[in-house]
């Protein structure tokens, strides 16, 4: 993403993004700014003051801290959660189905028993969570464990019905006041998704304000009971959207959630693990080493994934990713915890080790950390894993293809980025483009359609750069659906990466990809002294010319058909200084995140007036 300081129509951008809604408006005699997001408001103080390093009070006006562009996030994790409650009921009601037919007849008083979690279970006439009858719906709960203004527990409660109770916790007492303000606003001057059935009153009255620690406040559901205090419940959906990395409350969250329960997890600490500028950082946070390549992102993901599968196995629990995307500047991945020893054996065996050619061709090698092999049982009629030791590292210490330097990122997660059910499913139930709740829809509707299509290549991880490529060689880069034909041509899968525009994911070697380049350089001839001598692209040139590939640089067959309908797959920058905003209470050039998406856990003390 290129910075840009004009519109497609020459106009100049904006200098920073505006909300689409706002107001002033007066409560308790004090002034606010009034900004709506789906069906909710919240309210920021138009004078706050807050504290410097060294403890002096800045006053600031008009310092509204609210970033637009952070909409796509909450718009998408707003009907992610809806998506998973529908697949989560759906199993919830079939294994009552199960049971049902197994044990014997219940009253309908009766109920089908206490779950693991410590969760009552109901009848299963109740299963229904559309059912009008809201007292009797299932649990459906969610804690915002870093809520800052509760902006994300209110669109929770307003905009899904099915959500019995949303904990908004911060460990700030003004952000808490902050989150009881917006609550009590709400009540008066918003409307719930199902206003007939569910007043906004009652839908906002469901928000629990919570002071306190996040990690402290997830381990106590793990407490025994004390007294006659009641122990608290396992959440059903956990989401963490900190400032920076969410890896210190990852161990808390994958304890809190229950079984089969959602996680959704915000990382903004991109710098650390895109990028090889801090690779000690990202180890100690993530467990892995970063790379340095265009898919570098892709990376990213997989070592958070990694992070939240070591953090969950060392309980007897195993990860199910349904949807992880790299956004802008920050990643964000939904993850279902399961319990289950056995699933937990096979982490190593889906954990990788990357060897990247990142200062010569680009190219990668992986190499699985565990080994698991199936083998047919005793009786012959089934089979069963044997886990053992992965043989040492087959790639040597220089590249196959131009002889550079190999370089060793991971460990990181090797099994699928995304779930094809609940991708197809949550394709299927996205509202209209012109939904006035959801003003992101054809840029969701873009990035969904794009992961939909990276699923079949889930065992191939990363892409190529058709630009990346013909710099190595000196040559004119290919058009895309040229490149991408030539790969299909010879029996290869291609797809795009949600990651990067432009990317060409592929479960071609990359000897194969590299001939096809060679191809290319002989219908696009170029200077004889283009390439020097012992540079990469040079020795890559020099090898014999494979005479068993027929290749053809088919645009047709490689055209992308959801390509001429003008699907959003990519951000384009909507203002001249885009990016993170800065955390509370700091000045403008420091500013680095908005306060929806700041952790009280990491922020300076500040007041607000």
């Amino acid at each position: 993403m290129g910075k840009r300081t004009r519109t497609s129509t020459q106009d100049p951008l904006p200098s920073k993004p505006l909300p689409a809604h706002s107001s002033d408006v007066t409560v308790d005699g004090k002034e606010f700014v009034a900004i709506k997001e789906g069906l909710a408001t919240v309210l920021f103080p138009k004078t706050s003051v807050w504290l410097d390093k060294h403890g002096k009070e800045i006053e600031e006006r008009g310092g509204v801290f609210y970033n637009p562009i952070q909409q796509f996030n909450r718009d998408l994790s707003v009907l992610a959660i809806k998506t998973f409650s529908e697949i989560y009921f759906s199993e919830k009601k079939a294994r009552s189905h199960r049971k049902k037919n197994v044990q014997k007849p219940q009253s309908v008083a009766s109920t089908v028993g206490e779950g693991p979690e410590g969760a009552t279970s109901v009848p299963d006439e109740e299963l229904d969570a559309t059912s009008p009858n809201h007292a009797s719906r299932p649990k459906f709960t969610i804690l915002d464990a870093l809520s800052a203004t509760g902006l994300r527990a209110l669109r929770y409660t307003l905009e899904l019905p099915m959500v019995t109770s949303a904990t908004a916790n911060d460990m700030d007492p003004s952000a808490v006041d902050s989150i009881r303000r917006n609550i009590e606003y709400n009540k008066r001057h918003s409307v719930s998704a199902d206003p007939q059935e569910l007043p906004a009153l009652e839908a906002v009255s469901r928000i629990k304000p919570s002071l306190g620690n996040a990690q402290h406040h997830m381990y106590s559901v793990l407490s025994p009971i004390q007294g006659d205090s009641p122990r608290l419940a396992k959440y059903e959906v956990i989401d963490l959207d900190p400032y920076g990395s969410a890896a210190p409350f990852l161990d808390a969250a994958v304890q809190a959630v229950t079984d089969g329960g959602l996680l959704c997890i915000t990382c903004t600490d991109a710098g650390v693990w895109a990028s090889t500028g801090y690779s000690e950082k990202c180890f100690s946070l993530y467990g892995g080493l970063p790379v340095k390549a265009e898919w570098s992102h892709e990376a990213g993901l997989r070592l958070i994934l990694h992070s939240i599968a070591t953090s969950a196995a060392k309980y007897g629990v195993y990860i199910e990713p349904l949807l992880s995307l790299s956004i802008d500047f920050y990643a964000r991945v939904w993850v279902r915890i399961r319990h289950g020893p056995a699933e937990v054996k096979k982490l190593a065996s889906s954990t990788m080790i990357v060897y990247n050619c990142d200062e010569g061709c680009g190219s990668w090698e992986l190499q699985r950390l565990g080994k698991a092999k199936e083998n047919i049982n005793k009786s012959g009629k089934g089979t069963f894993l044997k886990f053992g030791l992965a043989r040492a590292p087959t790639v040597g210490e220089h590249c196959p293809h131009c002889g550079s330097t190999m370089h060793l990122g991971g460990p990181m997660w090797a099994g699928p980025l995304h779930s094809t059910a609940f991708v197809e499913q949550f394709i299927s139930i996205l509202p209209p483009a012109d939904n006035p709740i959801y003003g992101t829809i054809p840029r969701i509707t873009g990035m969904l359609h794009t992961a939909l299509q990276e699923i079949p290549l889930e065992d191939s991880p990363f892409f190529h750069i058709p630009n990346r490529l013909s710099k190595i060689v000196h040559s004119e880069a290919p058009p895309n659906a040229a490149l991408r034909g030539a790969l299909v041509g010879l029996g290869y899968k291609v797809a795009r990466s949600h990651c990067k525009p432009n990317s060409i994911k592929t479960n071609a070697p990359h000897h194969v990809v590299w001939e096809v380049m060679k191809r290319w350089i002989e219908q696009k001839p170029r200077k004889d002294d283009a390439l020097k001598f012992s540079t990469p692209g040079f020795k890559i040139l020099q090898k014999p010319k494979d005479e068993n590939l027929t290749i053809a640089f088919d645009k047709e067959l490689g055209k992308e058909e959801d390509k001429a309908a003008g699907v959003v797959r990519y951000q384009v920058n909507p203002t001249a200084n885009w990016g993170p905003m800065a955390r509370a209470g700091a000045s403008a050039n420091q500013r680095p995140h908005p306060l929806e998406q700041e952790s009280s856990e990491n922020i300076k003390k500040r007041k607000v007036v």
